[in-house]
């Protein structure tokens, strides 16, 4: 079964839902989310929106199960990564789910910028999982990552929720302008990338430049 057919499956048995179980099935796919397994974390807040519209769970119950799901697996991989170190990426089940190429990816953004990534990392679902992972093995402070993540978290988990809440029963509908509008995120954010780090660069340039000029100005002063 390829994945298309395996959301499509997910969405309709979630959707099915309703009170504790609904919440319970949104927290358990969420963890698996935040875990790296290849299902569109969105699109599962998408779905607890769609229960919120039809009434089989409430709406603040669909965004705060919605918080606390993938927060909960955000911590998870960061608290591996932060106790274990690089032992954890020898795991079977990280092997399996995170290949070295999204870890090494990973682990050269968190050296670039931690805080930027940390924030980031929530909208840029292939490099989700292994940014959080790679933020405990590198030692990012835990206020650091608890507080960009959950403000990323605070941004969108309302958004798709809502998003499932305001088409209600159109769930095609829904789902289709979910994936239209992680086209627009990973645009706005591929801005924000090239925006910011050539901030950066340019901030460093002018940085090198007035070192020099001031060694040069202190080698010409009179002696």
């Amino acid at each position: 079964m390829d994945i298309a057919a395996l959301i499509e499956q997910l969405v309709a048995y979630i959707t099915s839902l309703s009170g504790l179980t609904a919440y319970a099935a949104i927290l358990g796919v969420l963890f698996a989310c935040g875990m790296g397994v290849p299902i569109p974390e969105d699109i599962t807040l998408v779905s607890a929106g769609i229960l919120a519209g039809v009434g089989n769970i409430s709406l603040p119950g669909a965004i705060l199960v919605g918080f606390f799901g993938v927060m909960f697996g955000d911590a998870f991989l960061y608290t591996l990564g932060r106790i274990y170190g690089r032992k954890v990426l020898e795991a079977p089940l990280v092997r399996n789910i995170l290949t070295p190429q999204r870890v090494l990816l990973a682990e050269q953004k968190v050296l670039e910028n931690s805080k930027f990534i940390c924030f980031t990392a929530r909208f840029l679902p292939g490099l989700r999982s292994p940014v959080f992972l790679m933020s405990g093995v590198l030692g990012v402070r835990p206020a650091v990552f608890y507080g960009l993540d959950g403000l990323a978290a605070l941004i969108s988990v309302p958004f798709w929720v809502i998003v499932g809440w305001w088409f209600g029963q159109n769930i095609d509908e829904a789902l289709a302008f979910a994936k239209s509008m992680q086209k627009y995120v990973i645009g706005g954010l591929v801005i924000a990338f090239i925006v910011y780090f050539g901030y950066r660069y340019m901030r460093k340039k002018r940085q090198a430049q007035e070192t020099v000029q001031s060694e040069a100005k202190g080698d010409s002063s009179p002696k």
